[in-house]
């Protein structure tokens, strides 16, 4: 592979490195994806695109930074089929084991030459290289073009699309009107929960002083001249002109009664994926975004995995009802929180114990403590509960990369549950330490999942 097509400059220079790489064996696919949101849907491409082919697969998810040793092991493990690494970084520069291929690596950082020879794209254009390599070794139509541009729109966020094949595969969606540019309300389940239970169960943000509270949700809808035959309705239910008239209501008592930092995460900039239905949970991209990190969080991708792919009759419906009520619960956990709050700060961390509630949900409530200041946000947060912790953080120039690497030369092997947290089991006290010294600023990897 030439080290001039290696940039990628363009999408068409993208395709033309994808075509150089060779697929032996489409009828057994070992991907083998990092826990990041948009390289968990960019994985979902390949595989649809490898059952259009006639082919099979299998998904394994591992920590976004692997050694060559552990590559090794996979291919020992898997040495019938063909193996493709989506957004894995590879520590050391050992030769990797060839069997019947050489595994194949969508994006990724690797010390070794070798790798690098086998690596197709950036960690910047995880979901572009996917498609790219989907159009010219497998089949793929429009559904792998929607959501290649919606991950890629979640890895860089709607104002900063770069590089280059980045901001083609979202301008060739936009083209072939599989994705549209919408403003307005971002709450998860604005299409299809009721009204009233839209800012009830909210999370995404949590507002303060209307999440969880009954009262005060029936009092900002009626604010909002919301009629009470409406109330039980979603918004996708209501004509043009009621839900715009609505829209405007709501959004006007919102900033009312809002703090201004929270503002932005229930108003902005979101995007329609058309080949959803009206009533689809998948139907705005921000809905997507929602549920792929809640079931990063509780460590059910596998489930979201069977939804991107494009379930969406039983696992999306359990999906929907893990999500609900696993948001039911932090609501309650956070306003438990409110109340009697208990936790130590440092000029370097915070601390907080908070027992009897499933490690499952810490991530959600940590989250919800730095983005509402129930806490410092400034600091990273350890939030404990029974045998789990969660480190979370705010600052956005954290190398989750480096992070991992400083605790695994201090043998601490936590999980990822979202880009900004790590969950451990059982973390020892004299530890603690440990990892609020790893969540140092570092040169920032480029995810914004």
């Amino acid at each position: 592979m030439s080290k001039k097509s290696r940039g990628s400059p363009s999408l068409r220079t993208l395709k033309k490195q994808c075509a150089e790489m060779t697929l032996k064996n489409v009828e057994q696919v070992l991907l083998v994806s990092s826990p990041y949101t948009s390289s968990t849907i960019a994985t979902a491409i390949l595989c649809r695109a490898i059952l259009k082919s006639g082919g099979s697969f299998h998904v394994s998810f591992e920590p976004p930074i692997i050694s060559i040793d552990r590559v090794n092991e996979i291919r020992t493990k898997y040495e019938s089929a063909s193996i493709i690494f989506v957004d894995i970084d590879t520590i050391g520069k050992k030769k990797i084991r060839k069997d019947k291929s050489y595994p194949i690596f969508i994006g990724g950082v690797s010390e070794s030459e070798q790798v690098k020879s086998q690596t197709l794209g950036t960690n910047k254009t995880i979901p572009a290289t996917a498609y790219a390599f989907a159009e010219e070794h497998l089949v793929s139509h429009d559904y792998e073009l929607q959501m290649a541009a919606g991950a890629t729109l979640l890895l860089t966020g709607p104002d900063r699309i770069s590089p280059k094949p980045n901001k083609e595969i979202v301008e060739k969606a936009k083209e072939n009107d599989l994705i549209e540019e919408r403003k307005g309300i971002r709450l998860f389940g604005f299409g299809f929960l009721p009204l009233d239970e839209l800012l009830l169960y909210s999370t995404r943000p949590f507002i303060r002083g209307i999440s969880g509270d009954q009262k005060a949700c029936d009092a900002l809808l009626n604010e909002a001249e919301v009629p009470i035959t409406k109330l039980r309705a979603p918004m996708s239910a209501l004509s043009n002109t009621e839900a715009q008239h609505l829209t405007q209501h709501l959004t006007s008592k919102l900033l009312e009664k809002v703090g201004p930092n929270i503002i932005p995460h229930i108003l902005g900039t979101d995007f329609i994926l058309t080949l959803e239905t009206a009533t689809s949970p998948l139907r705005y991209l921000s809905g997507l975004q929602a549920i792929a990190e809640t079931t990063w969080a509780r460590q059910e991708q596998g489930a979201a995995m069977s939804v991107w792919i494009g379930d969406r009759g039983r696992a999306l419906r359990s999906v929907i009802d893990t999500y609900l009520s696993h948001h039911k619960d932090v609501i309650s956990a956070i306003l438990r929180l409110e109340t009697k709050l208990k936790g130590v700060s440092t000029e370097t961390s915070t601390t907080i114990e908070i027992a009897g509630i499933q490690g499952e949900i810490l991530t959600d409530v940590g989250r919800i403590a730095l983005q509402s200041d129930i806490v410092n946000q400034e600091r990273p947060l350890l939030i404990s509960s029974d045998a789990s912790t969660v480190a979370i953080w705010t600052a956005e120039n954290i190398d989750m990369n480096h992070v991992l690497r400083y605790l695994q030369k201090k043998n601490l092997n936590p999980m990822l549950t979202s880009a900004k947290s790590l969950k451990f089991d059982g973390l020892p006290l004299e530890s603690r330490d440990e990892v609020i010294k790893s969540i140092k600023p570092k040169s920032k990897r480029g995810d914004s999942s």
